[in-house]
């Protein structure tokens, strides 16, 4: 853990056909923005994942391009792409938060499951849930796709859309991180 409590970002935003449609160099962009922003505050682990969008909608294709073309790693669903920034990035194409949760249970091959256990799973291979998620769109709507990641990270949601998000909104939404007093639901005392 970093000095601001911080060592694994989510970022939610665009939709599976938005993601699709990235180009190579979109995606090692991409991947380099975000590994950048979060090494910047101490981060070593991103994890990105649509807002919307059907698997259908291309989920394939941007694994085979993260694969092919940006040195991932493919794990399980997800793949890892090790940026030169020293940051690990996963890109989780489905936006299924329940079926997410679903496929970590099932991967835990009959081992008992606990809050610990499903936690490491369905946040692997990243060593621990995030602490931030930045949702890409309104603060009145929640994506579907977030649903265990939101149990104890912090949000900070950023109205940019996936194609315009930038190092410097990302960053932004860091440092407002970085401002926050942790409680995990307790109260001063």
């Amino acid at each position: 853990m970093t000095t601001n409590g911080m060592s694994h970002v989510m970022v939610c935003g665009g939709s599976v056909a938005e993601w699709a449609e990235m180009s190579p160099d979109d995606w090692r962009q991409r991947t380099t923005l975000v590994a950048t922003a979060a090494r910047n505050d101490g981060a070593a682990w991103v994890t990105i994942i649509p807002y919307t969008g059907a698997q259908s909608d291309g989920a394939q294709r941007i694994v085979d391009t993260l694969v092919d073309h940006c040195g991932g790693t493919e794990f399980g669903n997800r793949v890892v792409v090790n940026s030169d920034q020293m940051v690990s990035v996963i890109v989780d194409p489905n936006t299924d938060g329940l079926q997410r949760i679903a496929t970590a249970a099932a991967s835990l091959n009959g081992r008992s499951i606990s809050e610990d256990t499903l936690a490491a799973a369905v946040c692997a291979p990243a060593p621990t849930e995030p602490d931030l998620c930045v949702v890409l769109g309104p603060a009145t709507q929640m994506p579907a796709s977030l649903v265990w990641e939101l149990a104890y990270a912090e949000l900070v949601f950023l109205n940019v859309p996936w194609a315009e998000l930038d190092a410097d909104a990302l960053e932004i939404a860091i440092s407002d991180f970085a401002r926050r007093d942790r409680r995990f639901g307790g109260v001063d005392s």
